[in-house]
């Protein structure tokens, strides 16, 4: 059974507009309060305005960026390590680019391609800054200087560079693994070395470094064949 609508009186239809109450309200405020109004207003436009004219910066950088950083590919590719690096230099220049990070990466391999190993570990140093935790590049940066570091002779550095590297579940674990095993035996850590091994065949089966394990295990004494 329908129900009867409400009935509205007259008190009600004396009452006052919600929507029209509410505007006068917001007009008065607006009328006593003008300078605080447009300030406000100057302020967003301006907010809106520096927003805008940063992203078109980062843009120009990036593009800018990618012209530099593809030359600098190729003469990096093409093994001509000189002039890659004043390629990468140039290209570390637009710093809030994407390719500011790759730079210091390759500029890294092209120092140590050139066996100036200071000058390596500084870029290295710069790439593990600039690059995201737990991605390939990162790993690629922290092989990089650990690279350096172990041509330094600094393998307890360079070891914990290469553990670093090895938990990054990226293309290049083995390629860390491999460094760290064989930093550790160069200071006599046949332990680690052993342990790292093992590790590296497990995840290569057939790999020829069975037969490194076996030589090294001959000459790890009982009480250290324990992985550090």
């Amino acid at each position: 059974m329908a129900t009867a609508s409400k009935r509205i009186s007259r008190k009600d239809l004396k009452q006052p507009d919600w929507f029209q109450v509410n505007s006068e309200r917001a007009l008065e405020f607006l009328a006593g309060h003008k300078p605080l109004v447009a300030g406000a207003a100057v302020a967003v436009v301006l907010i809106v305005a520096a927003n805008f004219g940063w992203q078109q910066f980062k843009a120009s950088q990036n593009t800018a960026a990618a012209q530099e950083y593809s030359n600098a590919l190729n003469l990096y590719h093409a093994e001509k390590y000189r002039e890659a690096i004043g390629a990468f230099e140039k290209v570390q220049t637009y710093r809030w680019s994407h390719y500011a990070p790759l730079a210091h990466i390759y500029l890294a391999n092209s120092y140590l391609a050139r066996n100036d190993i200071d000058k390596a570990m500084s870029a290295a140093q710069r790439s593990v800054a600039a690059t995201k935790p737990n991605t390939l590049y990162r790993q690629i940066a922290l092989i990089a200087l650990a690279t350096a570091e172990e041509r330094k002779n600094q393998c307890k550095e360079a070891i914990e560079h290469y553990r670093e590297a090895e938990k990054i579940d990226t293309a290049l674990q083995s390629r860390a693994m491999l460094g760290k095993a064989h930093c550790a035996e160069q200071i006599g850590d046949t332990a680690t070395a052993v342990a790292t091994l093992k590790e590296y065949v497990k995840e290569n089966p057939g790999s020829p470094f069975m037969i490194k394990v076996a030589e090294l295990e001959a000459n790890v004494p009982a009480a250290s064949k324990v992985a550090k």
